[in-house]
């Protein structure tokens, strides 16, 4: 199975974000995500706190964070409906980046 190189980027819910574990736990279960289905994490990048380019569900500001990893591409809607799921994930993308 051919392992591709993704890119995702996701915002925390602000709430969540202010209390450091449940910040952690938070991270921490998006990428347990990728590496129980088969992916490797190869960078993650924390942007920090910032402000919404418009307010989403009444929250104006959210936790950036930017994952690369690799995973096989058939694991992608596994990946995307656990996340539509969590309620902590304000928004988030998945790029394939060898499109790029």
């Amino acid at each position: 199975m051919a392992v591709r190189d993704y890119e995702m980027m996701y915002i925390i819910n602000p709430t969540v974000a202010d209390q450091e574990e449940t910040l952690e736990e938070a991270i921490n279960k998006v990428h347990t995500l990728i590496t129980d289905n088969g992916g490797e994490i190869v960078n993650v990048d924390r942007w920090g706190k910032r402000k919404l380019a418009y307010e989403i569900n009444d929250i104006s500001e959210g936790y950036y964070v930017v994952t690369k990893f690799k995973i096989a591409p058939s694991t992608q809607t596994e990946i995307n409906r656990v996340l539509k799921l969590n309620e902590n994930i304000v928004r988030y993308m998945i790029v394939n980046e060898e499109l790029n």
